[in-house]
């Protein structure tokens, strides 16, 4: 439908952008039926249009317009309770002057609407509609204290040409609808007004509702990053994305965030074969960097766990390998090695293999026994294997077998050489 519309088209624009379905506006097209022949009785013969656009902004105020409230957008709430904000109030008049053949089109300034009529004699008049003095603003003295004091805003005259815009009735239903995403968002209902913002785009195709669409598609998908729900997030983005030329880099950079952190979930879960599946299916939405992030992630991650599993020396050239290559540092690649062969010492030592483990642990590579943990560990488990030399030797001392005793001796002190406990030992068997 080409503009100006109907005014039961208008009328029935601003309830469906308030929120009503066509069942729920039939009452309310009724009360403005009402309404609106009522107000023929402010119009009389010899007014010219300012008069007569006027005259039907006071009528509103004595008969509809009660309570200004900053969020009130919507139009059957005026109806029914008499509370308006600048929005609300403009598209109940545009409605009214539409009713009465006055051309009237909508204002936008930032953060405000109000109306202006077209074609008075002064080229256009402006009308503030959340004030009952608020025709022609600028020449009113009774305006100026009232309109701020009520809304909180400040008139922006006509000569302020950068910060006015025209809007058509598609453009002032898409405010109403705009003020709902908003009330909708305060309220972390994301969702909610992204489906509201995508009915903005499709009733206005104008720029600044494309803007906000895009805005409001990026509150939606990172609530969903919040939530871990990052497939759903990505879906979101793609969904706005289709057909669109144009699509705006901050939202390609919101998909591959949500790409990574999908893939970073599945990879702290140990779900590795989930990581690469995501890393193939949305792999196309990262740059090459991004995705030899995501491998190394992975790739870490295996290596943790593999160095929690039986003894490999394969395990400890993918440890090596992956230092080499940068995947990991020579720290955390000694830290890695150092544990592998830790869990081999631990079982033998469990076992009651306490030599076996420390000989284990001493063929460790060189590069493995420069980390900390190695160097803490090492002492206990020589600790542990001379105590099993010590058992050795006592047990045969006590079956009076000395030469093997002293055997045993000889390789523990070869072994560990400085060992208090052998060495008194060695002290014993010589006397």
């Amino acid at each position: 439908m080409s503009e100006p519309l109907s005014t039961d088209n208008l009328a029935r624009l601003a309830l469906l952008s308030s929120g009503l379905n066509e069942q729920q506006s039939d009452p309310y097209i009724e009360k403005l039926a009402v309404l609106l022949k009522k107000s023929e009785s402010v119009i009389t013969p010899g007014m010219d249009t300012d008069q007569k656009a006027e005259a039907l902004l006071v009528y509103l105020h004595d008969t509809v317009f009660k309570r200004y409230s900053l969020t009130q957008t919507t139009v059957h709430t005026v109806l029914d309770r008499g509370t308006y904000n600048c929005v609300s109030s403009a598209m109940v008049y545009m409605i009214i002057t539409r009713y009465h053949n006055i051309p009237v089109e909508g204002v936008h300034a930032e953060d405000h609407a109000f109306c202006r009529v077209i074609g008075t004699p002064q080229g256009g008049t402006d009308v503030e509609t959340t004030n009952e003095w608020g025709y022609n603003p600028g020449l009113r003295k009774e305006f100026q204290s009232s309109f701020t004091d009520r809304t909180g805003y400040v008139y922006v005259p006509p000569g302020n040409y950068s910060e006015r815009q025209r809007l058509g009735d598609r453009d002032m239903a898409g405010l109403i609808l705009q003020n709902r995403i908003v009330e909708l968002q305060n309220k972390n209902r994301h969702m909610d007004a992204l489906t509201l913002a995508a009915d903005r785009l499709a009733l206005t195709g104008s720029v600044q509702a494309r803007l906000d669409y895009f805005n409001t598609v990026q509150n939606a998908a990172a609530q969903k990053n919040n939530r871990k729900e990052y497939l759903q997030g990505i879906d979101i983005i793609n969904q706005a994305a289709l057909g669109d030329s144009d699509f705006p880099d901050f939202l390609r950079e919101t998909r591959a965030q949500l790409v990574f952190n999908a893939c970073a979930e599945s990879v702290n879960n140990n779900d590795l074969s989930a990581a690469r599946g995501l890393l193939e299916s949305q792999g196309l939405y990262l740059s090459a960097d991004e995705k030899r992030n995501i491998r190394i992630l992975i790739s870490r991650r295996e290596l943790e766990v593999k160095v929690r599993g039986a003894f490999s020396p394969a395990v400890i050239q993918e440890i090596a390998e992956a230092a080499a290559s940068g995947d990991i540092t020579r720290d955390r690649a000694a830290t890695l090695g150092a544990y592998h062969y830790s869990i081999e010492s631990e079982r033998l030592s469990r076992e009651g293999r306490n030599i076996e483990s420390y000989l284990f642990m001493l063929e460790a590579e060189s590069w493995i026994q420069k980390d900390r943990e190695y160097k803490r560990l090492i002492p206990v488990l020589r600790d542990n294997a001379a105590i099993e030399y010590h058992n050795q030797i006592v047990r045969l001392m006590q079956q009076d077998k000395r030469d093997e005793a002293r055997a045993v001796l000889s390789q523990g002190l070869e072994l560990i050489p400085r060992s208090s406990l052998l060495l008194q030992d060695k002290r014993k068997l010589e006397q």
